[in-house]
Protein backbone atom coordinates (compact mmCIF):
# COMPACT_ATOMS: atom_id res chain seq x y z
CA UNK A 1 0.00 0.00 0.00
CA UNK A 2 1.68 3.34 -0.86
CA UNK A 3 2.35 6.09 2.47
CA UNK A 4 1.90 9.09 1.08
CA UNK A 5 2.72 12.03 3.30
CA UNK A 6 -0.48 13.25 5.13
CA UNK A 7 -0.99 16.50 5.95
CA UNK A 8 -3.41 18.11 8.64
CA UNK A 9 -5.77 20.49 7.54
CA UNK A 10 -8.63 22.73 9.25
CA UNK A 11 -12.06 23.58 8.36
CA UNK A 12 -12.66 27.55 8.93
CA UNK A 13 -15.58 28.08 6.62
CA UNK A 14 -18.00 30.44 8.01
CA UNK A 15 -20.62 27.75 7.61
CA UNK A 16 -20.97 25.26 10.44
CA UNK A 17 -20.04 22.35 8.34
CA UNK A 18 -18.54 21.97 4.74
CA UNK A 19 -19.07 19.05 2.27
CA UNK A 20 -16.50 18.48 -0.81
CA UNK A 21 -18.54 17.89 -4.11
CA UNK A 22 -15.38 19.75 -5.90
CA UNK A 23 -12.80 17.18 -5.77
CA UNK A 24 -15.23 14.26 -5.24
CA UNK A 25 -13.78 12.82 -1.95
CA UNK A 26 -17.31 13.68 -0.17
CA UNK A 27 -15.64 14.33 3.03
CA UNK A 28 -17.45 16.04 5.20
CA UNK A 29 -16.18 18.71 8.03
CA UNK A 30 -17.59 20.36 10.42
CA UNK A 31 -16.56 23.95 12.32
CA UNK A 32 -13.01 24.31 13.56
CA UNK A 33 -12.46 20.64 12.06
CA UNK A 34 -8.91 18.83 11.45
CA UNK A 35 -8.77 16.01 9.31
CA UNK A 36 -5.33 14.04 7.94
CA UNK A 37 -5.13 14.35 4.15
CA UNK A 38 -2.57 12.90 1.92
CA UNK A 39 -0.44 15.96 0.42
CA UNK A 40 -2.05 15.52 -2.43
CA UNK A 41 -5.88 16.35 -1.36
CA UNK A 42 -4.97 18.40 1.28
CA UNK A 43 -3.26 20.71 -1.30
CA UNK A 44 -6.39 20.73 -3.23
CA UNK A 45 -8.43 22.00 -0.08
CA UNK A 46 -5.57 24.60 0.75
CA UNK A 47 -6.51 26.41 -2.49
CA UNK A 48 -9.27 27.74 -1.00
CA UNK A 49 -7.64 30.07 2.23
CA UNK A 50 -10.75 31.05 2.96
CA UNK A 51 -12.33 27.75 4.06
CA UNK A 52 -9.10 25.53 4.89
CA UNK A 53 -5.85 26.13 6.78
CA UNK A 54 -3.36 24.15 7.63
CA UNK A 55 -3.21 22.95 11.06
CA UNK A 56 -1.02 22.75 13.46
CA UNK A 57 0.38 19.45 14.55
CA UNK A 58 -0.74 18.11 17.72
CA UNK A 59 1.12 15.41 20.26
CA UNK A 60 -1.28 12.59 20.76
CA UNK A 61 -0.29 10.27 23.39
CA UNK A 62 1.57 11.75 26.66
CA UNK A 63 1.81 14.95 25.31
CA UNK A 64 2.44 17.51 28.30
CA UNK A 65 0.59 18.19 31.34
CA UNK A 66 -2.72 19.84 31.07
CA UNK A 67 -3.85 17.39 28.23
CA UNK A 68 -6.60 20.46 27.37
CA UNK A 69 -6.48 19.70 23.45
CA UNK A 70 -9.62 18.95 21.79
CA UNK A 71 -11.97 18.30 24.37
CA UNK A 72 -14.93 16.98 21.46
CA UNK A 73 -13.08 15.44 18.77
CA UNK A 74 -15.26 13.43 16.19
CA UNK A 75 -13.79 9.98 15.62
CA UNK A 76 -11.47 10.43 12.16
CA UNK A 77 -13.29 8.43 9.39
CA UNK A 78 -10.94 10.19 6.77
CA UNK A 79 -9.53 6.93 5.45
CA UNK A 80 -12.92 5.38 5.45
CA UNK A 81 -14.50 8.49 3.41
CA UNK A 82 -11.99 9.10 1.43
CA UNK A 83 -11.87 4.84 0.41
CA UNK A 84 -16.07 5.03 -0.34
CA UNK A 85 -15.36 8.00 -2.81
CA UNK A 86 -12.63 6.14 -4.39
CA UNK A 87 -15.18 3.13 -4.45
CA UNK A 88 -17.83 5.34 -5.78
CA UNK A 89 -15.59 6.82 -8.56
CA UNK A 90 -14.58 3.43 -9.50
CA UNK A 91 -18.34 2.05 -9.61
CA UNK A 92 -18.53 5.19 -11.76
CA UNK A 93 -16.05 5.02 -14.36
CA UNK A 94 -16.74 0.93 -15.20
CA UNK A 95 -20.44 1.58 -15.78
CA UNK A 96 -19.33 4.94 -18.04
CA UNK A 97 -16.88 1.99 -19.59
CA UNK A 98 -19.71 -0.32 -20.02
CA UNK A 99 -21.78 2.37 -21.98
CA UNK A 100 -19.39 3.43 -23.93
CA UNK A 101 -18.19 0.17 -25.18
CA UNK A 102 -22.24 -0.56 -26.00
CA UNK A 103 -22.21 2.59 -27.86
CA UNK A 104 -19.43 2.01 -30.10
CA UNK A 105 -20.75 -1.75 -30.38
CA UNK A 106 -24.10 -0.01 -32.01
CA UNK A 107 -22.16 2.47 -34.27
CA UNK A 108 -20.65 -0.51 -35.92
CA UNK A 109 -24.28 -2.77 -36.61
CA UNK A 110 -26.04 -2.76 -39.73
CA UNK A 111 -29.80 -2.07 -40.14
CA UNK A 112 -30.51 -5.92 -39.53
CA UNK A 113 -28.42 -5.97 -36.06
CA UNK A 114 -29.80 -2.87 -34.55
CA UNK A 115 -33.32 -4.16 -35.11
CA UNK A 116 -32.32 -6.93 -33.35
CA UNK A 117 -30.58 -5.53 -31.01
CA UNK A 118 -33.52 -3.19 -30.40
CA UNK A 119 -35.89 -6.08 -29.52
CA UNK A 120 -33.92 -8.49 -27.64
CA UNK A 121 -32.57 -5.72 -25.68
CA UNK A 122 -34.93 -3.48 -25.14
CA UNK A 123 -38.26 -4.64 -26.34
CA UNK A 124 -38.49 -1.91 -28.64
CA UNK A 125 -39.34 -1.70 -32.41
CA UNK A 126 -37.12 -0.04 -34.76
CA UNK A 127 -39.23 0.46 -38.18
CA UNK A 128 -36.50 -0.60 -41.01
CA UNK A 129 -38.05 2.05 -43.35
CA UNK A 130 -36.07 4.38 -41.64
CA UNK A 131 -32.10 5.24 -42.60
CA UNK A 132 -29.28 3.67 -41.02
CA UNK A 133 -28.25 6.98 -39.51
CA UNK A 134 -31.54 7.30 -37.68
CA UNK A 135 -32.05 3.76 -36.74
CA UNK A 136 -28.50 4.12 -34.58
CA UNK A 137 -29.61 7.75 -33.24
CA UNK A 138 -32.78 5.82 -32.00
CA UNK A 139 -31.00 2.69 -30.64
CA UNK A 140 -28.59 5.59 -28.78
CA UNK A 141 -31.81 6.91 -27.16
CA UNK A 142 -32.65 3.61 -26.31
CA UNK A 143 -29.78 3.42 -23.83
CA UNK A 144 -29.38 6.89 -23.02
CA UNK A 145 -33.23 6.42 -21.14
CA UNK A 146 -32.95 2.76 -20.40
CA UNK A 147 -29.37 2.50 -19.42
CA UNK A 148 -26.63 0.01 -20.97
CA UNK A 149 -28.32 -3.38 -20.49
Amino acid sequence: MNQETKVAIQYIGRRPSYIDRLYGTGLSFDAEQVRDLPASIAKNFLRHGDLFQRAAVVEEAGAGQGGQQAPSTPPDDTAAQLAEAQRLQDEQRAKDLRRQELLDQVSNMDKEGLQVFAKDTYNQVVPKTMTLENMRAKVFAFIDEYGAV
